[in-house]
């Protein structure tokens, strides 16, 4: 018996010794900021090796003033794992002892720091095409399972994101199939992801170079993983300044409600300054935008435009420093064209207003009149009076561009001045547009032509837009919506506030359509209307879709930067070895660019070796 004994014993022992530190952890790896590591995906091909992990370390390589995002995957058994947390130390450069983010001062010059847990959201119901995907032969590949979106900082509240993060056990999948609901079985390993953004310094006195780091995984107090990070940073610096445009709409008014208290200044501020730091302008989210004329509303607003509300000394510091929007939209959705252009003299004192104000405020600002939102032949004549009051105007007014969201049309040739369909841009007629001051950009998304914003698409869909932007000269993507926590109007579910993260249906028409995340990039960090999806934090909360939105900007000044050093022709060699095919694409066809981010790293890679 005391033999047996001890050899019950050993064999406990070693098991034991096998086994991780904490119960539940498996394994953890890395990956880019272009994947999407669903819940229960038991064997992604990132998994073993990828563009930013070799299977035991992470290498890392960006410019000064450029945000790099990765992800960490904690692995856990089907019982899940308790209390997980991870951390990542201030990279350092041996020679000088300079660590990126050690100062902990939000986006300072010596760069920045910070860690989230990915929010996952339980897809049964594929979206249904309308606007996001031409056929079954271009929509995304895996549309239904548990996929990560929202972003949660570590002070959120506990067991909503907040850290340590408790790995729940695992449950079984439910996917739809021909109208009818399947579940696999309980899967024997599960996901959490953490997202890391790393801002490497804008100060010059932090050298170029190897700059050494460790992310560390704790789970139940105890350390579990230390992974090795190196990142390289090049002695380029990423313009603040962007050369191609994400237009971002957002509502204050809905932001303020979400946060009690919270005057709509502060929401426009938060709204702002987090698009900011993402390279996107968030326009029409102000009073300004949805007013006629106001002398001081617009002096109010001047600063957003001017760059002086994105400096230190208004609260701002990271990307974009000191440059101000690009855009600015004159009656948002068509909301003051019945008040004030709503006949031929009215029209022509305000268009008068407006063109006077902006060409001595702000001369370098694409401004517009948003003259109506997805018009229809029905609505042309009246068009064509509209425009005209503003075309013919004798005085200043006669400037002002007119703006719809419709692709190039040439019924209205000579009254529309600026397009932007949702199929995308009509590129036999680009150039010509852009030649008599005029321009199209392309709205929303829709595969195959440009990513589409639905939650089921792939990682890289809000990447690539950069990337089309950059191939075709289209200055500016156009997002609807940002700020969705309100159900939209046309639908059931007409301005009910939504349970977004629980519900992952956001967007229902009046017809047999709906959409998966549509009109989501920011989620809310308070709920008063939810008590159970108040994260209890007042900011606003981030998406790995908002992330690769900056990432495909970021790719766009890259481009730019290769372009002055070594010419267009050989920066489009790069990119469109990933993008062959994108806005000159059949509806019907199959989406021809990448959809793996390793291939969006390796082009970005010869990118930045072309500035050397």
């Amino acid at each position: 018996m005391r033999a047996i004994g001890s050899v019950m014993l050993c064999c406990v022992l070693a098991l034991a010794l096998s086994r991780p530190a904490a119960a539940g952890v498996t394994k953890v790896w890395a990956v880019g900021d272009g994947e999407k590591v669903f819940r229960y995906d038991q064997d992604h091909p990132s998994r073993a090796a990828n563009s930013v992990w070799d299977g035991k370390s992470v290498s890392l390589t960006g410019l000064y003033n450029e945000v790099l995002g990765f992800q960490v995957i904690v692995e856990a058994d089907s019982l899940g794992a308790p209390a997980v947390e991870v951390s990542v130390d201030p990279p350092v450069e041996r020679a000088s002892g300079k660590a990126i983010g050690s100062a902990g001062a939000q986006y300072g010059p010596g760069g920045y720091l910070e860690v989230f847990s990915q929010h996952y959201l339980l897809i049964r119901e594929p979206t249904k095409p309308q606007w996001f995907y031409g056929s079954e032969a271009s929509a995304p590949k895996r549309m239904t399972g548990w996929i990560p979106d929202a972003l949660v900082p570590p002070e959120a509240r506990p067991g909503r994101g907040g850290f340590p993060v408790d790995i729940p056990r695992a449950r079984r999948e439910v996917h739809r199939r021909q109208n009818t609901l399947e579940e696999t079985p309980t899967p024997a390993r599960q996901n959490q992801g953490f997202w890391v953004d790393l801002y490497l310094p804008r100060d010059k006195s932090w050298p170029a170079g190897k700059y050494l780091s460790n992310i560390r995984v704790r789970s139940a107090g105890q350390e579990v993983a230390v992974i090795p990070v190196t990142v390289n940073l090049r002695p380029h610096f990423l313009p603040d300044e962007n050369h191609s445009n994400i237009w971002l709409f957002g509502s204050t008014k809905v932001v303020a409600s979400y946060y009690p208290g919270l005057p709509d200044s502060l929401a426009e501020r938060m709204l702002k300054f987090e698009c900011h730091r993402h390279r996107i302008d968030m326009v029409g989210c102000s009073e300004a935008h949805g007013s006629p004329f106001d002398q001081a509303l617009m002096d109010r607003y001047k600063p957003w435009l001017d760059g002086s509300a994105f400096t230190p000394a208004a609260g701002y510091q990271g990307p974009g420093q000191g440059q101000g929007e690009k855009l600015f939209t004159v009656g948002i959705y068509g909301s003051i064209t019945g008040r004030v252009f709503d006949n031929e003299q009215s029209a022509r004192a305000e268009s008068d207003k407006w063109v006077t104000w902006f060409e001595k405020n702000a001369p370098g600002v694409r401004y517009f009149w948003y003259m109506i939102d997805e018009p229809g032949p029905v609505q042309f004549d009246w068009i064509k009076q509209h425009a005209g009051w503003v075309h013919d105007n004798p005085g200043p007014g006669k400037r002002l561009p007119v703006f719809t969201t419709r692709s190039y049309t040439p019924e209205l040739d000579k009254d529309i001045d600026i397009w932007a369909g949702h199929n995308g841009v009509d590129l036999n007629k680009l150039a010509a547009i852009k030649a008599r001051g005029g321009d199209h950009w392309f709205y929303n998304g829709n595969r195959p032509r440009y990513g589409a914003v639905i939650t089921e698409a792939d990682a890289v869909d809000l990447r690539v837009n950069g990337w089309v932007k950059y191939i075709h000269g289209v200055n500016t993507w156009f997002l609807w919506e940002g700020t969705t926590w309100d159900h939209n109007n046309q639908g059931p579910k007409g301005h009910l506030h939504q349970r977004i993260f629980s519900d992952p249906l956001t967007f229902m028409g009046s017809g047999d359509s709906w959409a998966n995340g549509d009109g989501i990039v920011f989620y809310p960090g308070r709920n008063p209307f939810y008590e159970e999806e108040d994260r209890g934090v007042n900011r606003i909360l981030g998406s790995i879709r908002l992330k690769n939105m900056r990432r495909g900007q970021q790719d766009f000044e890259l481009m730019w930067l290769a372009e002055q050093k070594a010419g267009r022709e050989k920066v489009l060699q790069i990119v469109k070895g990933v993008v062959p095919r994108s806005l000159e694409a059949d509806m019907k066809d199959p989406v021809s660019w990448s959809e793996h981010g390793d291939d969006y790293d390796k082009a970005r890679l010869k990118l930045i070796d072309l500035l050397d």
